[in-house]
């Protein structure tokens, strides 16, 4: 596969994408959505303060930050997921790939367009939180500003995966079923490992313990590492426990994993053809 990186293309790409996204109503609904989960989770987290007569908290925001990220990481894989597909359903792609425009500027111009949506996002984030802190004296902590910062790496992962899908497939149902479906089966075998786990093992017949050792083996070594959305939780977790080794470890692991599906992205889009 031949790589060239014409700027200008990819530059005209990304204003094309990234234009249409904030014409849309897409981000606005989205963050709408997750400024009333930071709400909700902050009154409650108030209402409980207030309750039990606690002064003190560590670090209150970052908590809140979790679910907003994963909600947003979530409409992100659905649109990276149905952006390459849905130019190949409208016959758009064959139509850009008769101009300067190589596989590898366009999954780049994709991706880096997926990043920008996210990147106005967190400045949003970053306001609306700023906000919170002055209106609840809730501090504006440093680990709000780590927990901020990885989630550009986790989310990468999460961009990368969609357009992984997208990549190999020619409609935009198709994309969507597919990525839901793998996330489904990613988060079926997790529960069912989690439920498994609680039985005690003396009380289990020896085919249910074969089988947790086997969903415990699968979601250490594959879905760990296959999932997007393990690196979000890893990355989260570095965060909590304030160990910088584990969250330079999983940086270099988001930019490691990210890498590697673009690549496939691009092989597989080249192989299949404009059409395929």
């Amino acid at each position: 596969m031949k790589i060239t990186l014409p700027i200008h293309t990819v530059k005209v790409l990304v204003k094309r994408d990234l234009f249409s996204a904030l014409r849309g109503s897409g981000l606005y609904v989205v963050s709408s959505v997750l400024f009333l989960s930071v709400a909700f989770i902050v009154k409650n987290y108030l209402d409980s303060i207030k309750k039990n007569d606690v002064f003190v908290s560590y670090n209150p925001l970052s908590s809140a930050f979790f679910i907003p990220m994963v909600i947003v990481s979530v409409y992100l894989a659905l649109v990276s997921a149905a952006s390459i597909s849905r130019e190949k359903d409208q016959g758009t792609l064959e139509i850009l790939f008769y101009g300067p425009v190589s596989y590898f500027s366009y999954i780049i111009g994709k991706y880096i367009n997926g990043m920008l949506n996210y990147l106005v996002v967190v400045g949003f984030f970053f306001i609306y939180f700023l906000g919170i802190s002055n209106l609840t004296n809730l501090g504006f902590s440093y680990r709000l500003v780590e927990a901020i910062f990885m989630s550009i790496f986790s989310v990468s992962c999460v961009i990368s995966f969609g357009l992984l899908i997208s990549s190999f497939t020619r409609r935009i149902r198709s994309s969507i079923l597919w990525l839901v479906g793998i996330f489904l089966l990613f988060l079926g075998i997790q529960l069912s490992h989690t439920i498994l786990l609680g039985m005690p093992e003396t009380t289990m017949p020896s085919v249910l313990v074969y089988f947790e050792k086997s969903l415990s083996m699968i979601s250490k070594y594959v879905i760990g590492w296959l999932s997007p959305f393990s690196y979000v939780d890893r990355g989260m977790e570095a965060v909590s426990l304030s160990d910088l080794k584990l969250y330079g470890m999983n940086i270099i692991s988001c930019i490691i994993y990210s890498i590697v599906l673009l690549s496939l992205s691009m092989f597989i889009l080249e192989k299949k053809g404009i059409k395929g």
